[in-house]
């Protein structure tokens, strides 16, 4: 029971994101369940105002959570010195309701969508583009607000699932760190919130 529940709940949530989305989900075949093979995830930063009773400012990431399945990640599902979806299917979404500055980048508040790009020798960067609404392969370079470069780590385990955070900073701090992780690598770039 508690097996069919787990499975009822993802794909309520796989349906969900679908419909959210203007998109529609066909019906698996009599007998047999299935979940998205690139399920929607997000991350989510909640912002104080400081205010008794107020309703805290966010800044969201929504994204397509590819999984490895014993494929290799880097310079295979993250290709080799070509733009990213940074995800799969749908773009990547970046929503703030406060002005954010990553790296040397100033993001006003609103909405966009985050691309990257990855070499062997130049890293990582994090391209923070004012298009919304695309697919993920649909990028307009002259639509970019901004690249930043992010600092490489490898990891000690393989992550199957590619998995985009938020982390706050230490408490009283105004920012924190927004960190890509898959296969043997994570990326990341401060950002500091503006007052």
């Amino acid at each position: 029971m508690r097996r069919f529940v787990v499975l009822s709940a993802a794909l309520l949530v796989s349906a969900t994101a679908a419909m959210a989305q203007g998109m529609t989900m066909a019906a698996p075949p009599a007998g047999k369940l299935s979940i998205a093979a690139s399920p929607r995830a997000m991350a989510v930063l909640s912002i104080s105002t400081g205010v008794r009773g107020a309703t805290p400012l966010k800044v969201t990431v929504d994204y397509g959570q590819p999984f490895a399945r014993g494929r290799v990640v880097e310079g295979t599902l993250i290709p080799t010195a070509e733009v990213w979806r940074t995800g799969a299917n749908a773009a990547t979404s970046l929503v703030t309701d406060v002005e954010l500055r990553i790296g040397s980048v100033t993001i006003p508040k609103g909405s966009y969508t985050l691309y990257s790009i990855w070499s062997p020798s130049a890293g990582m960067q994090l391209i923070v583009n004012k298009q919304t609404g695309q697919w993920g392969t649909e990028y307009k370079k002259e639509m970019d607000l901004g690249r930043v470069a992010m600092t490489a780590k490898t990891l000690s385990e393989t992550r199957d699932a590619f998995v985009i955070a938020l982390e706050p900073a230490a408490a009283n701090a105004t920012g924190g760190t927004l960190r890509m992780s898959w296969g043997k690598s994570e990326f990341s770039a401060p950002f500091t919130i503006a007052q």
